[in-house]
């Protein structure tokens, strides 16, 4: 006898003795795996100690792990949690659990993962995490953790018991069971028993409801065709499944049934799979059948394997199907389905007494699969690029791009692309109306040529990348004439394409646009004009400076503020000295500026504003000459710095020169002894010096003496002539009054 199947034997011999521990639940433990090497070696002691825990518990048949291992290694089976693998073996085996687990270390933290797999169900039942430090813990947290499994085990073995219908009431047997009366044949279907995988079916038939019933037959599908059977004679017949452990189901009910002509089953001609459906195209059968009765419609069968178990999923009316078709053929979209998923279909024909034919040929049809996997690539600037997994299908139209701010609904279709415009690259670029560090998710799906999508892609997350990085070392440099000279530090990002400075004549005020200057390397910008116009002195301007990148986003603006120099201050102190001959002395305080190089003079006449420059001293003080006696004078000085910076004008000051003398008055005049005596009244003035005689002629005055008193005696007078006389006063300072009236003496 081989061996595998004296294994086999030998486990199933196991299994129904472990039956007899009534609703036992029968298990197996495979081995802990390690996620890292820190963990080495744990795995198999996690094993050992949980499955001596489980074997206390009568409630659990646990299957030897020598056992195990002999079947695993005769069918060339591996022990792992993938899950699929879990339940081939679980199934093979008749067993209800299978725990996994793995064991991760790191440092002193031992983490112990462990699940428990319903083979029934073929899924996760129940998980549990479990945290110990140090090895010497773990004995004691798998006692703990045996305990939560066997609760696990009688809530979900309590939970099958009831699912399955089984237990006293006998109810599980195989499902829908239907008869199909053909020409010498019948056909009897039924579905799948619920508890029951990979069984085997027994065929029952009697002439008699009441039996006595034989075995017709046995098979492992989900039909069977009677061919041993004679016409125009009724049977019974009843099913019964049997598991890989011997276990068995109640019979169905029973159905009776007769042979009887059929027509012939059609031919199925294409199938085509699009998305989420499957078009059947079939046509009657061209052979001629013994059936007389008229052909009343089609039925459409489908399985998911080609050898499986095929259920109706349709039944279409040939009055129906003649008038939409006037090709006489068979059209059936089988819609809803998942997307990449594979089909058989057999059509069969069934006449006015329901009498159906055997079963086409089977046909393989597979619907479009849905795009397998997508991309999103992060960090580009206000873009993202998709990329996919392209689906091969004659009947692909299109692929459509949806988007979302959310992983979980919410998603919007931005594009649609169709198929023949894609060849090997299967990439889009998103640039609507994206924002700076945010993140998007995407989906993609496929479209056929009629406008049905597939199922979602999976969905790809992509994070646009955020502004650019504020730029560093701004400065504005004060103290310039007329101008700001601003500095920063130039970026190194190479998104970075220019810089854009903003200005303000206040720190919270609105700033304007003053320049955007274009590329990344620079990193200086004078400031010095407004238009025609150039910067104030002493004024204090704010700027703000912010890096863009090719889609003008940009960064958080930095800040610094400057003050262009200021003009000197207006001249203080000035005073003139006044009553000076034919000129005014000026002086006043020096600037406290540094740079003062020029100080400039004003004047104007006493009445007037007209204020002329004069002249311009390097020093704080000068003297105003050639003036005109006894007039007054306004005075005004402005300074000037080495940058031509002017300062305001100083305060106004009125000096006025040294006056005339008054012109004598009182003259008397007479002849005595030979002599013209001239006399006046004394000037006012207390500086004068002398007096001067004047003979006025008749174009011109003569001077004639220079005397100290109001008193001359003129004896060159000639007898008998006359003389006129003027008087001028003259004081120390050398100013000479305007003559005096004149005043005639006769010498007679």
């Amino acid at each position: 006898m081989p061996k595998k199947i004296f294994i086999a034997m030998l486990l199933t011999l196991v299994f129904f003795i472990g039956a007899g521990k009534g609703n036992a639940s029968k298990i197996s433990v495979f081995n802990f795996g390690t996620v890292n090497l820190e963990a080495s070696g744990l795995g198999t002691t996690v094993t050992n100690l949980l499955t001596n825990v489980l074997k206390n518990d009568a409630s659990i048949f646990l299957l030897d792990r020598k056992d195990l291992e002999a079947f695993l290694n005769f069918n060339d089976l591996q022990q792992n949690d993938q899950l699929d693998n879990v339940v081939n073996i679980g199934t093979r085996l008749g067993l209800d659990f299978i725990i996994v687990g793995s064991v991760d270390k790191r440092g002193s933290a031992i983490y112990i993962n462990c699940s428990l797999i319903s083979i029934d169900k073929k899924r996760e039942v129940y998980s549990e995490r479990i945290r110990t430090f140090g090895e010497s813990a773990i004995q004691a947290e798998i006692g703990k953790l045996g305990s939560l499994i066997s609760a696990a085990l009688k809530r979900n073995s309590s939970a099958e018991i009831r699912a399955s219908g089984a237990g006293e009431k006998g109810s599980v047997y195989p499902a829908n069971f239907q008869k199909i009366p053909g020409n010498k044949k019948i056909i009897l279907r039924w579905q799948d028993t619920p508890g029951f995988a990979g069984a085997v079916y027994e065929v029952y038939r009697a002439l008699n409801s009441a039996g006595p019933f034989a075995m017709a037959g046995r098979t492992d599908q989900n039909e069977f065709i009677d061919q041993n059977v004679d016409n125009v004679t009724v049977y019974y017949y009843k099913v019964r499944a049997i598991d890989k452990m011997g276990k068995v189901s109640d019979f169905t009910p029973v159905l009776s049934a007769s042979t009887d002509f059929a027509p012939n089953p059609p031919i199925i001609l294409k199938i085509e799979g699009r998305a989420k459906s499957v078009l059947i195209v079939g046509s009657p059968n061209p052979l001629k059948s013994k059936d007389s009765s008229r052909l009343a419609g089609y039925k459409i069968y489908r399985s998911k394997a080609e050898e499986g178990s095929y259920q109706e999923i349709a039944k279409l009316s040939a009055n129906a199907i003649s008038a939409d078709n006037s090709d006489g053929k068979i059209y059936y979209r089988d819609k809803a389905l998942p997307d990449g998923s594979v089909y058989f279909y057999r059509l069969a024909a069934f006449n006015e007494k329901d009498i159906e034919s055997e079963l086409s040929h089977p046909l393989k049809g597979t619907t479009m699969a849905a795009v397998s996997s997508a991309n999103a690539q992060s960090d580009l600037i206000r873009e993202v690029r998709i990329t996919w997994a392209g689906v091969q299908s004659p009947f692909l139209a299109a692929y459509n791009i949806y988007r979302s701010l959310k992983n979980d609904g919410n998603f919007n279709r931005i594009t649609k692309i169709k198929a023949a415009e894609l060849k090997e690259n299967f990439l889009y670029t998103d640039l609507e109306g994206l924002g700076d560090k945010i993140n998007y998710y995407y989906y993609v799906t496929a479209e056929d040529d009629l406008g049905i999508e597939t199922s979602p892609s999976p969905v790809a997350k992509a994070t646009t990348r955020d502004i650019p990085p504020s730029t560093e070392n701004f400065s504005a440099r004060s103290g310039l004439v007329k101008k700001v000279e601003l500095t920063w530090t130039p970026a190194n990002q190479e998104e970075v394409e220019g810089y854009n400075i903003y200005w303000a004549h206040e720190k919270d005020g609105r700033y304007d646009l003053l320049k955007k200057i274009s590329g990344r390397g620079n990193g200086k910008h004078l400031d010095d004009s407004r238009g025609f116009d150039k910067l104030a002195d002493s004024k204090t301007y704010y700027y703000k400076l912010t890096a863009f990148n090719k889609v003008a986003a940009e960064s958080l603006p930095v800040a610094a503020s400057a003050t262009t120099k200021p003009r000197p201050q207006k001249p203080s102190g000035l005073r003139g000295e006044a009553l000076k001959v034919k000129e005014v002395p000026l002086q006043w305080q020096a600037n406290p500026e540094k740079d003062i190089n020029t100080y400039y003079i004003y004047r104007a006449a006493a009445d007037k504003d007209d204020f002329s420059k004069i002249d311009k001293v390097n020093k704080s003080s000068y003297v105003d000459k050639n003036l005109k006696d006894g007039v007054a004078y306004r005075y005004k000085i402005q300074a000037e710095d080495k940058d031509e910076l002017l300062s305001d004008f100083s305060e106004v000051i009125n000096v006025s020169t040294k006056p005339r003398p008054q012109p004598p008055s009182g003259l008397k005049g007479a002849y005595e002894t030979g002599k013209a005596l001239i006399t006046w009244e004394q000037n006012k003035e207390a500086d004068i010096s002398q007096y001067i005689i004047y003979e006025k002629r008749f174009f011109s005055l003569e001077k004639l003496a220079e005397v100290k008193s109001n008193s001359y005696a003129d004896s060159s007078i000639a007898k008998g002539k006359d003389r006129v006389y003027v008087i001028t006063a003259v004081d120390r300072d050398g100013l000479e009054s305007p003559p005096s009236a004149e005043i005639t003496v006769f010498a007679k």
